[in-house]
């Protein structure tokens, strides 16, 4: 059975995908592959986005457990 090549990105929005990963490609992209780099690509902002959202709620909690004493020095409450 044939795959299913629908896309939530435009014609133009992968031939530009390919315009700008071609470079760096030693053989021809297809819309295919435009669609698998922008999956990728898309994986790994949110990814990103994810880590830093988790890092600064952790900021969030060790700065609400801790304050400085008169030196400076954090210590936790």
């Amino acid at each position: 059975m044939a795959k299913n090549h629908s896309s939530k990105y435009s014609k133009e929005f992968l031939n530009k995908t390919i315009q700008i990963w071609q470079p760096y490609s030693p053989i021809p992209l297809s819309l295919n592959d435009a669609r698998e780099i922008t999956g990728n690509i898309t994986a790994l902002f949110n990814f990103l986005i994810t880590e830093e959202k988790k890092s600064q709620d952790k900021s969030v909690i060790h700065n609400n457990n801790c304050s400085k004493n008169k030196t400076g020095k954090e210590v936790k409450k």
